[in-house]
């Protein structure tokens, strides 16, 4: 909608301009499983957040001049800091539970990403239509200029959401190999039978 409205890409351009990240979205979910099987969560979950903030940021300097080299640029950002936060901190939250307990982890995670996707598009209209307003409201007369007011409130919305899951990210530990000791067990007598069941 902002590279549509706010932009004034046409329509057929647009798919073009969004393929680049969507191809990165691709391989960067690949091997996010990979990285976290040999480094972890933690500096992958961090690395991750850290890149979607700085895609927000070049979303919010953008403006109804900006290239299209910069519009794609950002939203490669975005595309790579979203899979590379969020496939490791799921396996991570997962990894947590026990064996019989992974199941309903799993489907709580499935389930909170459909209500809480279905709350942010929400969120994100509602501000888009508010900056909107706003800008009309104290004299703007451009539409285009409207739009991307209104798509700024949304970038900012991302950014917020991107300083969130960095600072929770601080969270997120890579498990230590423990080592325990296992000391051998003697056999129990009769008689020391007799005092671990009292006991």
């Amino acid at each position: 909608m902002y590279l549509q409205n706010g932009l004034g890409v046409a329509v057929a351009l647009t798919g073009v301009v969004m393929l680049p990240g969507g191809i990165i979205n691709a391989i960067v979910s690949f091997g996010a499983g990979r990285a976290y099987d040999k480094i972890g969560a933690k500096w992958l979950t961090r690395l991750g957040f850290l890149i979607s903030m700085f895609g927000a940021i070049m979303f919010l300097l953008s403006n109804s001049h900006s290239s299209l080299g910069f519009i794609i640029a950002a939203h490669i950002l975005i595309m790579i800091g979203v899979p590379l936060a969020m496939s490791p901190s799921q396996t991570y939250g997962l990894n947590s539970l026990d064996a019989y307990q992974s199941a309903d982890g799993s489907a709580i995670i499935n389930t909170f990403e459909q209500v809480l996707g279905a709350v942010a598009t929400g969120i994100a209209t509602i501000l888009l239509s508010t900056g909107q307003a706003n800008y009309l409201a104290n004299g703007g007369t451009s539409q285009k200029l409207a739009f991307t007011n209104g798509a700024h409130y949304g970038f900012v919305f991302t950014l917020i959401l991107a300083v969130f899951g960095f600072i929770l990210a601080f969270r997120v530990h890579n498990k230590s190999k423990e080592t325990v000791d296992v000391k051998e067990s003697k056999p129990l007598d009769n008689k020391g039978k007799e005092n671990a069941v009292t006991e």
